[in-house]
C-alpha cells in the first residue's frame, strides 16, 4: 500500500509541477550562486571558498523550494501523502485499535448507506415517467377524512369537462384467468382507460397502446401483456403480438408488451382496457369504483385544477343531492400517494440510523483521545523539531480520515448486504423498495458520511494533540503528563453524549415495541388459530353473476370440503376480518325518521353461510344465528355487530327491529360481537351479516378450520392441498388461488409495523452495545491514568470495597448525567413519532423509566469489570510504576 501511494503521490505531483517553471527557478538560483562567487573571487578568496560562502550567505535552497512549491500548492501534495504513509503505518502498527474502530464505523456507516439507499429508492428517485411532478390522483373524500374512490360517472363527467388537465384516465384492478397455454393460472389485471400510458408518458416495449376504440363498451377484446407474463408463459417470443390468447373463456388479441420495469398500477401481470359502459355510468346506475389519475397542463397549479373540479362537483351535487352531500375534491401528487404513511416511518428509521453513527463517532473519539494521551511525547518531538500546530493537527485528521476509509469500504460492502435484507424483509405495500441498489447518489452520500465520521471523530483528539506542552512533556520520563487533565475532561463528556444519544434511542424502540404489543393485544374478535381462507373467483364467462351456476359452484365447493378429514367446520362468507369491506350500503330505521340526504350511516355488509360464526369463532351476543331455514324464500333477515347495535340502538334491544336496505326490510335476529374488519389499529365498523342463500351473488371467499390436532404448519399444509384438489375437481379450467391462513392474514396486517419495530430495536440495540464498550473503555483508561494513586490509597489502608466504590461512583455520576440528558432530549424529540405509535403515549412515563433504569443497569456492569480489576492491583507495582 505504501508503495503504491508513493507511485501515487509521485504522479499527482507530476502533475502539479510545471517543468518549465522549475528549469527557471533552477537557472535563476544557479546565476545568483555564480554572481556573489565571482564577487568573492575578485576579493581575493579562491574559486572553492568562493563557491562556499556564496552558498552561505545565499541561504538554503532547498528552503527556497519549498517556500516557493507551497505558494503553487505543490508542497500540500507531498505533506498529504506523507500523512497517509505515516497513518498507514501507525494503524499496522496497532492492530487490534484499528481493528476495533474501524469496525465500530463500518457497521455505523453501512447502516447508514443501507437505510438511505431504501429513502433515495422510495421517497428521493423522480418517478420514472415524464415529468412527473404534473401527475396527480384525482378523488373525492367524505367529511371524516375518508377518501371515496370515483365512480365511472364522475371519471367521464371529469374527462368532458374538465379544462385543468392535459391528459386524464382511470384504472381499477381485477383478475382474468388464462387457459390454454399450459395450465389455467390467475393473473392480475390492470384494468385500464385508453390515454394512461400517454398520461404516464411511457409506450409499450412492443406493438402498441390501447387505441380509443378498444376502450368502448362490447369494443374489440385487446390485451397489453407485462414483460414478465411474456417470458414466463410465452418464451418471449415476438411473435406473439397479433396472437389470441383465453383469458376468462374470451378470445383476446395480444397488441402490445411493456417493458421489463414498468408496473403501474400495482403489480399487473397484464392491462385490459376499462371500457366502461358509459350509458350506464352517466345515468349513475352503474357500480365501478375507480382510481383517476390526471397529467396537470403545464402552468396550472393542483389548487386552480381543484377549484376547477369544484365547479364540477356543484353541478352534480345540484343533478343528485343524495350522491354528493358533504363529498369534496382532493388532488394528491402521484408521488406522494405512492409512499403513503411510509415517509415518516423511514424518515424516523434514518434518524435513529444517524444516532447510531453519532455514537460510533463519539465512540472513535474516545479511542482516539485515549491514544493521543499514550502519543504526547511523539508529537511533542514534532513540535520540537519545528512542527507547526496545523500541521499536528492536519497529520492526526488524516489518521482518523483514514480509518473512516476504512470503516466507509467494509461499511459499503455491508450496506450491499443490509440492502437485500431489507428488500427481502419488507412488507408488501413499499412503492419502488424492490429498486433499492447502490447508485451514484449513496456513493456519494456514503463519501460525506465518512468525511463527516474522520471530522467529528477526529477533531476533538486532534486539538488535544495539538496543544502539547513541548517543554512539560519532554521533563516527563512517560511523556504523557501534559494531556492527562484535559484528556479526563474531554472522555468523560463524550461519554456523557454517548449515553444521551443511545437513550434517545432506546426511547425511540421502547415506544415502538410497547405499541407493536399493545396493537396485538387488540380484542380480534375471532380465533384465528387452524383457519384456512380461500378466494373463490369463478370466471365470469362459465359461471355469470347471480346465474344458478355460479350458485351452484360455491355450494359444491363447500360441500366438498367440509366432509374432508380433518376438517371441523367450513363456510362461505363475502368478506374475512381485516381485509375491509367488499360492498357497503347506507341504511334507514324502519318506524324512524329518515337521515337528510348524505346522512344516512355507511355500513359493510357480509354474506355468510350458517356456520360462518362457528369457523371463525364469532361469539353470538344476543338472538339467534341463521340457519338453513334463512332461505330465498324465508322473511329477509339479518345480523348486526355489536358496534351497530350501540350506535343505532344505544338503550333499547336491537333484536326485532326493521333495517331498510335496497327494496325489502330486514329484520334484526341477532347481535355478535366486533371483529376487526379493516385492521387491528382502525377502529371497527358498523357491519351487517345476510344469510347467504337470500343473497347469493356476493360471496367469493371459502373459510375452513382445521381439526384441534391439525393445528401445526405440515398438517395446515397438507390440509391446504386437499382442499384446493377438491375445488380445483370441479372445473379443471378454473385457477384455484393460494389458501392463505387467518394467522397469515394477521400478520401480513401488521408487517409494516413490525418491519419498523424491528429495525429500531436492531440499531438501538446496536447504540447500546458501542454506548457500553464507550463506557467500559472510559473508566478503564480512568484505572490505567490513575493506577499509582489507586496502589497510594491501598498502601495508606483502603480496602478493596473503598477501590471498587470509587470507580464504580466515576462511572455511574457520568452515567446518570448521560441519563438526565438523554431524558430531557427524548422528551422532546419523541413526539415525533407520535403518528407512528397505537395507544402509547410519545412521552410514555414506563417506557421512558424503564429504559433509563436499562441504560442505568448496563452501566453499572460496564463500570464494575475495570473497576474490579482495580481492586487487584499491587500497591508496591503501582508505586515503582512511574
Amino acid at each position: 500500500m505504501i508503495h503504491y501511494l508513493r507511485a501515487l503521490a509521485a504522479k499527482l505531483r507530476g502533475l502539479f509541477i510545471d517543468r518549465r517553471a522549475e528549469q527557471e527557478l533552477d537557472d535563476e538560483i544557479e546565476t545568483h550562486l555564480r554572481l556573489l562567487a565571482e564577487r568573492y573571487v575578485r576579493q581575493g578568496m579562491p574559486e572553492a571558498e568562493a563557491a562556499r560562502a556564496a552558498r552561505r550567505q545565499f541561504g538554503n535552497i532547498t528552503l527556497l523550494k519549498e517556500a516557493q512549491h507551497d505558494m503553487r500548492g505543490i508542497r500540500l501534495i507531498d505533506t498529504l501523502f506523507q500523512d497517509l504513509r505515516y497513518a498507514s503505518r501507525v494503524l499496522r502498527k496497532n492492530p487490534g485499535f484499528t481493528f476495533v474502530a474501524a469496525l465500530t464505523l463500518a457497521l455505523s456507516i453501512g447502516a447508514n448507506s443501507a437505510i438511505f439507499s431504501v429513502i433515495n429508492a422510495v421517497l428521493l428517485r423522480s418517478l420514472p415517467y415524464r415529468e412527473p411532478d404534473r401527475l396527480v390522483l384525482v378523488s373525492y373524500y367524505q367529511p371524516n377524512g375518508e377518501r371515496d374512490e370515483a365512480s365511472g360517472a364522475d371519471f367521464l363527467d371529469w374527462r368532458d369537462q374538465a379544462k385543468s388537465f392535459e391528459q386524464i384516465a382511470a384504472y381499477t384492478f381485477d383478475t382474468a384467468d388464462l387457459t390454454g397455454n399450459g395450465d389455467a393460472e390467475r393473473l392480475n389485471a390492470g384494468m385500464v382507460s385508453a390515454g394512461l400510458f400517454a398520461a404516464l408518458g411511457v409506450a409499450p416495449a412492443l406493438g402498441r397502446d390501447f387505441i380509443k376504440e378498444e376502450d368502448t363498451y362490447g369494443g374489440p377484446h385487446v390485451v397489453i401483456l407485462s414483460d414478465g407474463l411474456w417470458r414466463r408463459r410465452f418464451g418471449g417470443d415476438p411473435q406473439v403480438i397479433g396472437r389470441a390468447i383465453t383469458l376468462g373463456g374470451q378470445s383476446r388479441t395480444v397488441v402490445g408488451i411493456m417493458s421489463g420495469g414498468f408496473r403501474f398500477p400495482g403489480e399487473p401481470d397484464l392491462w385490459l382496457p376499462l371500457a366502461l359502459n358509459a350509458a350506464q355510468e352517466l345515468s349513475r346506475q352503474g357500480n365501478v369504483l375507480l382510481s383517476v389519475l390526471a397529467r396537470l397542463k403545464p402552468g396550472v397549479a393542483p389548487e386552480a385544477a381543484r377549484a376547477d373540479l369544484s365547479v364540477i362537483l356543484e353541478r352534480q351535487r345540484q343533478a343528485f343531492p343524495n350522491k354528493y352531500s358533504g363529498v369534496q375534491v382532493r388532488l394528491i401528487g402521484l408521488s406522494e400517494s405512492l409512499v403513503g404513511d411510509v415517509r415518516l416511518s423511514l424518515l424516523v428509521i434514518f434518524g435513529a440510523v444517524a444516532f447510531v453513527l453519532l455514537i460510533a463517532c463519539a465512540n472513535v473519539a474516545n479511542l482516539l483521545l485515549a491514544r493521543s494521551v499514550a502519543r504526547q511525547r511523539e508529537m511533542a518531538i514534532r513540535a520540537a523539531v519545528g512542527a507547526g500546530r496545523l500541521r499536528l493537527v492536519r497529520q492526526l485528521l488524516t489518521e482518523s480520515l483514514l480509518l473512516s476509509l476504512l470503516g466507509g469500504g467494509a461499511g459499503l460492502l455491508a450496506a450491499k448486504w443490509l440492502i437485500k435484507l431489507l428488500v427481502a424483509a419488507s412488507p408488501d405495500g413499499i412503492a419502488r423498495i424492490e429498486e433499492t441498489s447502490v447508485d451514484g447518489r449513496v456513493l456519494g452520500f456514503t463519501s460525506l458520511v465518512v468525511l463527516l465520521a474522520s471530522l467529528i471523530a477526529g477533531a476533538l483528539p486532534a486539538l488535544h494533540a495539538s496543544k502539547t506542552d513541548v517543554n512539560e512533556t519532554l521533563k516527563l520520563q512517560s511523556g504523557a503528563g501534559s494531556g492527562r487533565g484535559q484528556a479526563r475532561r474531554a472522555l468523560p463528556a463524550l461519554m456523557i453524549a454517548e449515553l444521551a444519544l443511545a437513550l434517545v434511542l432506546l426511547i425511540g424502540a421502547g415506544l415502538m415495541v410497547k405499541s407493536f404489543l399493545r396493537l396485538m393485544a387488540v380484542p380480534k374478535g375471532f380465533d384465528p388459530d387452524a383457519v384456512l381462507t380461500l378466494s373463490l373467483r369463478p370466471s365470469v364467462s362459465n359461471y355469470p353473476p347471480g346465474s344458478p351456476q355460479r350458485v351452484a359452484y360455491f355450494q359444491e365447493s363447500l360441500d366438498r370440503v367440509r366432509y374432508l378429514p380433518g376438517i371441523q367446520s367450513a363456510s362461505l362468507a363475502s368478506a374475512l376480518p381485516l381485509a375491509g369491506p367488499t360492498l357497503m350500503m347506507r341504511i334507514q330505521i324502519e318506524g324512524r325518521p329518515p337521515y337528510e340526504p348524505g346522512k344516512a350511516p355507511l355500513i359493510y355488509l357480509n354474506a355468510i353461510s350458517p356456520e360462518y360464526f362457528q369457523t371463525i369463532s364469532l361469539e353470538m351476543r344476543d338472538g339467534r344465528s341463521f340457519t338453513s331455514q334463512d332461505g330465498a324464500e324465508a322473511p329477509k333477515v339479518v345480523i348486526i355487530n355489536e358496534t351497530l347495535a350501540r350506535n343505532l340502538f344505544p338503550n333499547e334491544n336491537p333484536i326485532g327491529h326493521r333495517l331498510l336496505m335496497g327494496r325489502a326490510p330486514r329484520t334484526i335476529v341477532g347481535v355478535v360481537g366486533d371483529t376487526c374488519n379493516r385492521g387491528l389499529d382502525l377502529a371497527v365498523n358498523p357491519e351487517i351479516y345476510m344469510p347467504l342463500m337470500q343473497n347469493p351473488g356476493y360471496v367469493s371467499n371459502l373459510v375452513v378450520r382445521a381439526s384441534h390436532n391439525q393445528n401445526n404448519p405440515t398438517s395446515l399444509s397438507s390440509l391446504a392441498a386437499a382442499i384446493r384438489n377438491q375445488v380445483r375437481a370441479i372445473n379443471q379450467n378454473e385457477p384455484v388461488n393460494q389458501i392463505v391462513t387467518m394467522d397469515e392474514r394477521l400478520s401480513n396486517s401488521v408487517a409494516w409495523r413490525r418491519f419498523q419495530m424491528l429495525l429500531l430495536g436492531i440499531f438501538a440495540g446496536l447504540a447500546l452495545v458501542i454506548a457500553a464498550v464507550g463506557i467500559y473503555g472510559v473508566i478503564s483508561y480512568a484505572v490505567s491514568q490513575r493506577t499509582q494513586e489507586i496502589g497510594v490509597r491501598m498502601a495508606l489502608g483502603a480496602q478493596a470495597s473503598d477501590v471498587l466504590r470509587m470507580v464504580v461512583w466515576r462511572g455511574m455520576s457520568l452515567a446518570l448525567v448521560g441519563v438526565a440528558l438523554g431524558l430531557a432530549a427524548a422528551f422532546a424529540m419523541t413526539r415525533v413519532m407520535k403518528n407512528l405509535l397505537f395507544n402509547v403515549s410519545a412521552t410514555d412515563p414506563l417506557t421512558f423509566a424503564f429504559v433509563a433504569s436499562l441504560l442505568v443497569c448496563v452501566a453499572l456492569i460496564a463500570s464494575f469489570i475495570p473497576a474490579r480489576r482495580a481492586t487487584k492491583v499491587d500497591p508496591l507495582q503501582a508505586l515503582r510504576h512511574e
